[in-house]
């Protein structure tokens, strides 16, 4: 059962704003494993060994995933993995890096859930726990814990220009 640690991690858009590579869902998912299956009349697929999946920037790797597409043409994934690992870039060029046992994707709405041991790290921004909800549109991360655990979060201070640390403070 997880305890809720309900981190809006508001600080984390507000030091550093920038949205993930929207576009992204508008671009094709390649899917590459040792082997896959793929269902056509319910266009869902399942894929093992060294899955790898791109769209856009966006990518995944993972153990087993298991993929479909909805009517609307919205691209959902569910992976497994010791670890599964995400990474995409933000449309201001940074990294955003995941980690974690299983994951949840769901392109129509822009989410990832990281399950079991996950992290998410941006810069050197740190958010880890047991379940990490993450927004992509509005990088909106929510990270609880299991029952009796805790979750970390690791936020570092942005550099000063040397332009800025000079002027002195007015009064």
């Amino acid at each position: 059962m997880f305890r809720p640690l309900i981190l809006p991690l508001l600080a984390l858009l507000v030091l550093n704003p920038a949205a993930a590579e929207t576009a992204d869902r508008e671009k094709p998912m390649n899917v590459e494993a040792d082997s896959c299956e793929y269902f056509q009349k319910t266009m869902q697929q399942i894929c093992v060994g060294n899955v790898i999946v791109t769209q856009g920037t966006m990518v995944i790797r993972a153990d087993k995933l298991t993929t479909r597409q909805d009517e609307q043409g919205n691209q959902f994934a569910l992976g497994e993995g010791r670890p599964v690992r995400f990474k995409q870039k933000l449309d201001s060029g940074e990294m955003l890096n995941a980690e974690a046992l299983r994951f949840d994707y769901d392109g129509g709405r822009g989410f990832v859930v990281l399950s079991e041991k996950a992290w998410v790290k941006r810069n050197q921004d740190l958010v880890v726990g047991d379940k990490i909800t993450y927004d992509m549109n509005t990088e909106y991360y929510q990270a609880q814990s299991k029952a009796g655990g805790r979750v970390n979060i690791t936020l570092t201070p942005k550099k000063k220009s040397a332009d800025s640390a000079s002027k002195p403070v007015s009064k």
